[in-house]
């Protein structure tokens, strides 16, 4: 187990503290990052009836195949990692599943609450059948968190629908709750890496996500706490520590640090916190670092000692965070790259970012 420099340890222990006290939220009702009518408002279209598609079998166990052969966790072994991709393509094509429906409420004008009620539907069925709560190791759990955020994310798109059935959103929020305090426990251990490096704002963006879904404060303010643990390791220069120790992949894991961050903030937003200023602006000194390790590596590569490796320019995944980000703040810099990469997909922020957050406009 990868253990924390001792100073990083005792910075993340203090700032999760400190703003967990400091930042506890009011009782004003919890929204989640996407305005959901607005959207409809702004891209709406017709749509197709939602498809009517059996329920795909409910997974108790998440038993993952961990995959980087080295200390740094920076070399994948392809064969492990295929792996492991093929334990988990079951639970990935769920989350896609219930993505697709979320997002065909959002998109569908005149409003079509069918998808809604699809989207509950499915949800209803593996809270029924206690999925994800059963064996659980390593790599498991990290699924789990990035499976929480999605459909957490996905729920808070369709919670608001007219005519849902209240009796399987009781029991939708009280899974996904089982499901967030599943998560926390792994992030109790200040000296664990984890605990502070990205897989904790993934899991605070996951277990915030589902305090707004189902208006639990204390779930809502440890998220937040989580994200808080990242801001507060951003150095002036916008790197962060702790993913430059991934050597030749430190470019990719600062955008993978960057996402979640960035989700956050949205979701802070929508209720009144603004992450995004918090630490003189840390959040647009990582994101600025990582736009521009896209235009040269050359920085990442002194900083890290090596060579980075990442596919540019960005695309999927590896830029869809940017869709919120340049509806916030119009960074003309990412304007070419989103007009030659939409539509952005991925499903760990809640799944189609352009259609969540894209503005047509991008100058």
């Amino acid at each position: 187990m990868r253990r924390l420099p001792a100073s990083i340890a005792v910075a993340a222990l203090a700032a999760s503290s400190a703003w967990m006290a400091a930042a506890a939220p009011g009782p004003a009702l919890l929204r989640g990052p996407i305005d959901v009518s607005a959207r409809r408002a702004a891209i709406g279209r017709a749509m197709p009836a939602p498809p009517r598609r059996p329920l795909l079998p409910p997974l108790r166990d998440l038993l993952g195949v961990s995959y980087y052969t080295d200390a740094h966790h920076s070399l994948a072994d392809p064969v492990l990692k295929k792996k492991n991709e093929a334990a988990f393509a079951p639970l990935r094509a769920f989350v896609a599943e219930v993505i697709d429906l979320a997002g065909g409420w959002m998109e569908s004008r005149p409003a079509d609450p069918a998808y809604a009620a699809r989207a509950l539907e499915a949800l209803a069925g593996w809270a029924h059948a206690g999925a994800l709560l059963g064996t659980v190791n390593q790599q498991g759990e990290y699924e789990r968190e990035w499976t929480l955020g999605s459909l957490a994310l996905a729920y808070l798109t369709v919670r608001d629908a007219p005519g849902l059935d209240l009796t399987a959103r009781a029991a939708v929020e009280a899974w996904l709750v089982k499901i967030a305090e599943a998560v926390r426990p792994g992030y109790a251990r200040p000296g664990q890496m984890s605990s502070a490096n990205n897989h904790a704002y993934w899991a605070g963006l996951a277990v915030g996500a589902t305090g707004a879904a189902t208006q639990n404060q204390t779930l809502y303010a440890w998220g937040l706490a989580e994200g808080r643990i990242g801001i507060a390791q951003i150095r002036a220069d916008g790197f962060l520590p702790l993913e430059l120790d991934r050597r030749s992949r430190a470019l990719h894991y600062h955008l993978f640090a960057l996402a979640p961050l960035v989700m956050l903030a949205e979701l802070g937003r929508a209720n009144g916190v603004d992450l995004y200023e918090e630490g003189g602006g840390a959040i647009r000194r990582l994101a600025d670092r990582v736009i521009e390790g896209w235009r040269d590596p050359a920085s990442f590569a002194a900083a890290a000692g090596a060579a980075q490796e990442l596919k540019l320019p960005p695309r999927g995944a590896d830029l869809a965070w940017a869709e919120p980000y340049f509806a916030r703040f119009h960074d003309r810099r990412l304007a070419p790259l989103l007009a030659g990469a939409r539509p952005l997909r991925d499903d760990r922020l809640g799944g189609n970012m352009t259609l969540a957050f894209a503005v047509p406009d991008l100058k």
